[in-house]
């Protein structure tokens, strides 16, 4: 008989891996990438009309803050003092720039996103999805700016830092970032402190902050959507976690003509069924008995029901009533009786088993947020100015898709031994 071919290790960070192949320079990759999206002319059109004419070494100090967390430098003060020799000399070349309020990042590293998404082949719009997520980086210090209060689940405490939303577009090939967002919010936001003022409350550093503490992070996502949608980026599902799974984002979805996959909250939400108000605790228990797994090796039970849902978010409004279908999991060998989850899909016609393998492609954003934390320098600039964060944010996703692009036409990333191939296999 012969011997059953193994199968290749799945990778975790398939572009880091992409690089450390033979022959294969990063910082080659990122030059050409900046040639063939003319980042230069980008950055000048993205600097306020008054400091377009510094005489800045704008290709070189834009080559530098990019290409930095690819040489292995432990920060960026060790770059400048050790490899950055083609600046004259100037240490604080490089934070001086970042440093900049003026410089709208969001709206390059958007533009940037958009070319690539253009110049490339990603597959059809039936197998694309808008996936937003948020991510946190600790941030210790009574001087860093723009952080919040957030709770960790992996340390189960409560943390500071900064709390950033991202929405990308995942295909086949990988993950596309779209455009990110720094969050604050109102609850346990920490100013900018008063001696430590924007000088212009209009430059983008100002009002990118600015929209931090006003918006709610639900707002932020619908508005991200409607600029990529605007922007021509099309999508035929959204792939969200419990944390947006509200009436107002199922609503958007709707009203964009998107398929929208949430993981749901086990909370008081209540879904119409028979003529009945359930929540999803009553509806599992309805459906618990005759959950089935999909084959003899899947280590998960799935059952559905289709129900209606109120998108009707006041009491004094009238309703809207949708048909939705959701999708209850668990283990097949379960400790406890509670380790189940649900998920609702705003297109009712589509079986389990294709809800779940259109869901698993959500598994791309965390692979992203674990390439740019470990390797793409995310936040890993010393500095507690606003604005070096909020550039350090954009740079980083800049970063990624000028190597992403660079991989994907060399043939070198593999990003379908990422995400499981079997839906049963997804991850509670």
């Amino acid at each position: 008989a012969s011997r059953k071919a193994r199968r290749s290790p799945r990778s975790y960070t398939p572009l880091s891996d992409a690089l450390a192949q033979p022959l294969v320079f990063a910082d080659t990759e990122l030059s050409e990438g900046i040639q063939r999206h003319s980042l230069v002319g980008l950055i000048r059109a993205a600097l306020s009309r008054k400091r377009r004419a510094d005489g800045e070494p704008l290709p070189n100090v834009l080559c530098a803050l990019l290409v930095w967390p690819l040489l292995k430098a432990k920060s960026l003060h060790c770059f400048c003092a050790e490899l950055c020799q083609f600046l004259a000399g100037h240490v604080s070349v490089l934070y001086d720039f970042l440093g900049r309020e003026d410089i709208h990042w969001r709206g390059l590293s958007s533009e940037l996103a958009r070319r690539v998404h253009q110049a490339n082949e990603l597959g059809p719009r039936s197998q694309r999805a808008f996936v937003v997520d948020d991510t946190s980086q600790a941030r210790a210090g009574r001087k860093v700016e723009g952080t919040s209060c957030y709770f960790d689940h992996t340390e189960g405490r409560h943390r500071k830092g900064h709390q950033v939303l991202q929405l990308g577009l995942a295909v086949e090939k990988g993950f596309l970032p779209l455009e990110a967002q720094i969050v604050t919010g109102q609850k346990g936001a920490i100013d900018k402190p008063k001696d430590k003022p924007f000088r212009d409350q209009r430059s983008a550093a100002a009002r990118d902050m600015r929209r931090a503490r006003e918006q709610s992070k639900h707002q932020m996502f619908r508005e991200m959507l409607q600029r990529a949608l605007r922007a021509g980026i099309r999508a035929c599902y959204l792939l969200a976690d419990a944390w947006f799974g509200c009436k107002e984002n199922i609503a958007c979805c709707l009203e964009n003509e998107l398929v929208a996959i949430f993981q749901m909250k086990r909370g008081l939400l209540t879904y119409q069924y028979h003529g009945r108000p359930y929540t999803a605790h009553q509806l599992y228990a309805r459906v618990a008995r005759r959950m089935r797994p999909a084959n003899r090796r899947a280590r998960f039970k799935t059952a559905s029901l289709v129900v209606s849902l109120n998108l009707a978010t006041e009491p004094s409004h009238p309703p809207r009533w949708a048909e939705v279908r959701l999708v209850f999991s668990a283990p097949v060998r379960a400790r406890s009786s509670d380790t189940w989850v649900v998920f609702l899909c705003t297109d009712v016609a589509l079986s389990d088993a294709k809800i779940l393998e259109v869901y698993a492609l959500r598994w791309s954003i965390e692979v992203y947020f674990k390439e740019i934390k470990q390797h793409l320098g995310f936040l890993k600039e010393q500095s507690g100015r606003y604005q070096v964060a909020y550039a350090s944010v954009h740079l980083g996703a800049m970063r990624y898709l000028l190597l992403f692009e660079a991989m994907l036409r060399a043939g070198h990333l593999s990003y379908g031994e990422i995400r499981d191939r079997e839906s049963g296999r997804l991850q509670i």
